[in-house]
């Protein structure tokens, strides 16, 4: 009789606390008193309920539209990375379709905005929470379209709206962001360099082609001189694809000289190959100055290979005394030996020797003054060398030298016996 009453207690205690359990239930109506602008701990007990597996579904999904409501996504977010996948996906489908509707009010107006009424960034805010849990249900990608098409239009005005900035967007949506940051890439009003910045992090191929083919035109058509965010933009440029403006910049005289100088070398570091022809261009057709300074990149470039190629392009007539009429061209020839040829360290006798024998009158010139020096030119240079002694052919801007004679007879002097 006694266990009989024992086990009757005990079923009269579980059905009480089931009952009081049952009545503490919370409802989703229940929440409007928690809002944090009604009650001081608002944002700790409904983080806590999203977060929570024992409170029904209604009420979690409710806590974040609430939490939405009243500009406190990012808090949303922090709750649900502490559910379950699986509780994380239920409130992501219960809660996406409220964040879609405000979205798509279309109200993100400036004024809307600052008094604190649009529905549509609150909507954005949400829809970028939720993305990241919602892999697997029938929401990820309508809620990909909408932060998709917040990058589509007011770019500078949007990246100021609401906590979650245009740079967080695109890299929450990937590659999705590309067409529409390359149309605000092509718009003259937005800050190319940050919009740059933005692309390079889509690890496509294409887009990088088209990222630069699109900063290639903004640059053309704001030559010769280009706003601040452009040209840096332009100097990060990490795509080939950007080589075809950066010649039109070294060839425009108008350019600034810092400019032009650093677009030379940009083209040998993103196009190793596609700079040769470019480069030997230069050597061919001048002026004096990116002759010289395409000469040294070639060399650091190709190294030997690049020598023959400088002296096969140099011409019998150019403007080789442009920087000095007395001396340019052994001015020039000297600081290309001295530097360029020396400092590569490789065994270079041989092309010179064969220049000797069929370069232009230029090409003899330079080589005849890089076998001067020691580390280059040796007594099995000397035949050839002699065989210029008598050559009246005039060596323009070489100082007191007047014939390749004359310093084919300084070149022995200087060689080894």
């Amino acid at each position: 009789m006694r266990r009989a009453c024992h086990v009757l207690v005990i079923l009269l205690v579980s059905l009480t606390l089931t009952a009081l359990a049952a009545s503490c239930s919370r409802s989703p109506e229940d929440l409007e008193i928690w809002r944090p602008s009604k009650a001081s701990n608002g944002l700790e007990k409904l983080t806590e309920w999203i977060a929570s597996p024992s409170e029904p579904i209604n009420v979690r999904v409710r806590a974040c539209e609430i939490l939405i409501e009243e500009d406190y996504a990012y808090a949303v977010g922090s709750a649900l990375a502490k559910a379950s996948p699986e509780d994380q996906k239920v409130v992501v489908n219960g809660v996406a379709p409220r964040v879609l509707e405000w979205y798509n009010t279309q109200d993100a107006t400036v004024e809307n905005f600052e008094s604190g009424k649009s529905k549509q960034v609150l909507g954005k805010e949400g829809a970028f929470q939720l993305l990241r849990f919602a892999d697997g249900t029938e929401f990820k990608e309508p809620l990909e379209t909408a932060l998709v098409d917040w990058l589509s239009k007011d770019f500078f005005v949007r990246d100021q709206m609401g906590a979650a900035k245009l740079n967080q967007i695109a890299e929450a949506v990937g590659p999705k962001a590309a067409d529409p940051l390359l149309v605000a890439l092509a718009d003259k009003e937005n800050n190319q360099k940050f919009i740059a910045d933005m692309l390079r992090k889509i690890d496509d191929p294409a887009v990088a082609r088209q990222r630069a083919e699109t900063l290639g035109k903004m640059v053309e058509s704001q030559l010769p001189k280009l706003d601040q965010d452009l040209e840096v933009a332009l100097l990060e440029e990490d795509n080939k694809a950007i080589v075809p403006v950066l010649v039109k910049i070294v060839d425009d005289d108008n350019a600034d000289g810092t400019l032009r100088t650093n677009a030379h070398l940009m083209i040998g570091k993103l196009d190793e190959r596609g700079a040769l022809p470019i480069y030997l261009n230069w050597v061919k057709k001048g002026p004096n100055l990116l002759r010289w300074i395409s000469v040294q990149g070639i060399g650091e470039l190709h190294g030997k290979p690049g020598v023959t190629a400088i002296l096969r392009a140099l011409p019998d007539k150019a403007d080789y005394d442009a920087d000095d009429k007395d001396k340019g061209l052994s001015t020039d020839a000297g600081r290309f030996c001295m530097v360029e040829v020396v400092e590569m360290k490789t065994p270079l006798e041989d092309v010179f020797v064969a220049t000797l024998k069929d370069g232009s009158t230029a090409a003899r010139a330079v080589a005849l003054r890089c076998l001067q020096e020691k580390s280059v030119g040796t007594a099995a240079a000397r035949p050839a060398v002699e065989a210029l002694v008598k050559d009246k052919t005039e060596v323009p801007a070489w100082e007191d030298i007047q014939t390749l004679g004359e310093l084919a007879t300084q070149t022995l002097d200087k060689l080894p016996k």
